[in-house]
């Protein structure tokens, strides 16, 4: 899928906008946006690049590379801190905290009554991925701006090596496939890279679905594109409550240990419930999609790899 110079240039303009803010204050909207920035422009950059010839388009394809390590530093930086602000999401609508709740009566407040076990591990839990939160934002607040500052330099680049690859072919430019089209190839070349699912390979499945996701939304308002990214972030979604609920159970184990036995009891609960969850949407969606990429009769070079045997992991 060519880069069209146009969405490019606003993913980018976005990007460089939310590294400002988080220079400024890396709250939750600002990481979010950021982290989620960073994904959009690599998997254009990365479609593209699989149609490139490094040998003949060498300027182009390094400067695409050395913009996707760029992107690469940015969102590892971003990631830890929005996964924090996810996992105090979920902490607190597992068990609300005290403070949003009256005290039940006068009688309470005077006896100073306890909170209960899973509460007060809440709390403790809420204290440390807080605490985390602050060390982890630190980097990227300090090196936003001077990000923002390489990003403009570094689309430059890429636009330059763009207009002279037209300019070689006398002005015409690649035809462009439809983002559906190119969303479909690429999920389908996951699906079969990756075609037996557990809990040891579900998340980089969910990456790269969301990878042809952020393909298709390049599609606007085009039906199609709409229909298949829609598709994909209901499969993203899905996958990643499951994934957010077992990285928070890990956080529980290493936060509180053998004191916080009733808290982690109840977030291993959910992690299971959403990993049959997930796994599920998996499988409907995996057919669905596949269905509509075959039914288009659309090529794709088919790379079959040993199947691994299955496995009955469920995310402990």
């Amino acid at each position: 899928m060519s880069i069209d110079s146009g969405h490019f240039r606003e993913l980018t303009a976005n990007l460089k906008e939310n590294l400002s803010r988080c220079a400024q204050n890396p709250d939750v909207d600002a990481v979010h946006d950021t982290r989620t920035g960073t994904r959009r422009i690599e998997a254009m950059l990365e479609t593209t690049l699989r149609e490139l010839t490094p040998a003949k388009e060498e300027v182009l394809y390094q400067s695409i590379h050395s913009l996707m390590r760029l992107l690469k530093k940015i969102r590892r930086a971003a990631a830890p801190v929005r996964d924090l602000d996810v996992h105090r999401k979920l902490l607190e609508k597992l068990v609300p905290r005290e403070k949003n709740h009256e005290p039940a009566s006068m009688a309470d407040i005077l006896q100073d009554v306890p909170l209960a076990p899973a509460t007060q591990q809440a709390e403790d839990l809420d204290a440390w991925l807080k605490h985390q939160r602050h060390e982890n934002e630190a980097p990227l607040q300090k090196s936003a701006a001077k990000w923002a500052e390489k990003l403009e330099k570094q689309m430059a680049g890429v636009e330059d090596a763009l207009r002279a690859k037209v300019a070689s072919r006398g002005g015409r430019r690649a035809p462009v496939k439809r983002p559906a089209k190119v969303a479909l190839d690429n999920f389908a070349l996951l699906a079969t890279e990756m075609q037996l699912l557990d809990a040891l390979n579900l998340h980089d499945f969910r990456k790269g679905a969301k990878k042809a996701r952020y393909v298709a939304e390049s599609g606007g308002e085009d039906e199609s594109a709409k229909a298949v990214g829609g598709a994909l972030k209901r499969l993203q979604d899905e996958i990643g409550d499951w994934h957010d609920w077992l990285v928070l159970a890990d956080e529980a184990r290493r936060a509180l240990g053998a004191q916080g036995t009733e808290l982690t009891s109840r977030i291993e609960t959910e992690r299971d419930q959403h990993y049959d969850s997930a796994m599920k949407m998996a499988a409907r969606l995996r057919g669905r999609l596949m269905g509509e990429w075959l039914a288009k009769d659309q090529p794709l070079r088919r790379q079959r790899l040993p199947r691994r045997p299955a496995t009955t992991n469920n995310g402990q």
